[in-house]
């Protein structure tokens, strides 16, 4: 444990310095202009360790870590601040949460021109043995994946890009060009068989049933689909519009439009799903929601997969890790391995690039690639 003694001399006045205990040697750090200065040195010296410390207080002009360049913590609170005026406030608390099970515990102390590319690749390092905040009730500990990993440093990458551009205190992005961990194995993408969707849709909630075949028929993602009020459906084009999706923000879900602009996408509906919603949608105003739960409120997604979802698996007796996601998985796959354009796929998905549909779905296309290539054959002619 670090601690700080304040020293006042007629020469210098008052000065503060912080002292520890270094194999068995007692150290003191150079004397400190401000109270404040000696508290947040403390604070790396406990954190980060005295060498750190003192690496730390070089950079800083006067002997003082309250001179120069921001702590990353108060940039980063800073800066979500200034996002607030260009995005949702959900998008600003996630960021929030993000930072703070990642990069801030082991960054957030350190002052910006301190944070160095090497310190970047150690905090990659030990954020990948940390666990996670919901770990299994049986098995080993689950820690961060590299997916999480990327998406923390990527916040962290534009975070500090930006107070290169606001000018505090740094020239260079020290984040840019980290590379991240490639060494695990892509998780493989669950899909249902027919049998197995069969099987499933048996075992579902008959309340349930009409959102269960539109995630399947629209490959929409839940949170969209929860989302679609009545006004959206046009039961003479047969199409409905997805527009909005529910997102989180500090103190709950709120309806919110959707981000890309072929994310706001409309989707035509087949025949079955039409009368489904036909019924569904009588005595609706245009802004009432079409699927809702028992008591006629939202759906929680968490409560829909723990409840009716998981019950419907266990009726199948599928041992597959499908989720209601799955589903829009599946859908898309249905579609193009029956010959549908991945470009009708991509519109129908709400896939910003059809290269994003074409990475996901790539071992689907094989077919089409053949076909391509016999159509080139008999074009040249040998």
């Amino acid at each position: 444990m670090a601690y700080i003694q304040k020293r006042t001399t007629k020469k210098a006045g008052d000065t503060w310095r912080v002292g520890w205990r270094q194999d068995g040697a007692q150290m003191w750090s150079p004397a400190l202009a401000t109270g404040d200065g000696a508290v947040e040195f403390k604070d790396l010296v406990e954190r980060l360790g005295p060498d750190a410390a003192m690496a730390i207080l070089d950079t800083r002009t006067g002997r003082d870590v309250q001179t120069g360049a921001p702590l990353l913590r108060d940039w980063f609170a800073k800066y979500l601040e200034l996002l607030g005026a260009s995005v949702t406030s959900g998008t600003v608390d996630g960021y929030r949460r993000e930072a703070a099970r990642t990069w801030l515990p082991r960054l957030g102390a350190l002052p910006l021109d301190a944070i160095t590319k090497e310190k970047v690749i150690e905090w990659v390092a030990w954020q990948r043995k940390q666990p996670t905040a919901r770990q299994p009730k049986d098995g080993p500990v689950r820690t961060y994946s590299v997916k999480s990993i990327k998406n923390a440093h990527g916040l962290l990458s534009t975070t500090l890009a930006a107070a290169v551009e606001h000018q505090k205190g740094i020239v260079t992005n020290p984040a840019h060009g980290v590379k991240m961990p490639s060494d695990e194995a892509p998780q493989e993408m669950q899909i249902f068989t027919e049998a197995e969707w069969l099987g499933f849709i048996g075992g579902m909630d008959e309340h349930y049933l009409p959102l269960t075949r539109f995630l399947l028929g629209t490959g929409c993602r839940i949170g969209e689909a929860t989302a679609v009020q009545a006004g959206d459906v046009n039961l003479h084009q047969g199409t409905v519009t997805f527009q909005r999706a529910w997102k989180k923000g500090e103190t709950g879900r709120y309806l919110g439009s959707l981000k890309g602009r072929r994310e706001r996408r409309t989707v035509v509906l087949s025949p079955s799903i039409l009368d489904e919603l036909r019924g569904l949608l009588a005595g609706k105003a245009g802004d009432d929601l079409v699927f809702t739960g028992r008591r006629g409120g939202r759906i929680q997604p968490q409560h829909f997969r723990n409840r009716q979802w998981q019950r419907a698996l266990e009726a199948a007796g599928t041992t597959k890790r499908l989720t209601p996601h799955s589903l829009r998985h599946t859908s898309a796959s249905w579609l193009l391995a029956n010959g549908t354009s991945p470009l009708v796929v991509q519109h129908r998905l709400g896939h910003e690039s059809l290269s994003t549909t074409s990475r996901v779905y790539a071992h689907l296309l094989t077919e089409e690639q053949a076909g391509a290539s016999a159509i080139l054959q008999r074009a040249i002619g040998a």
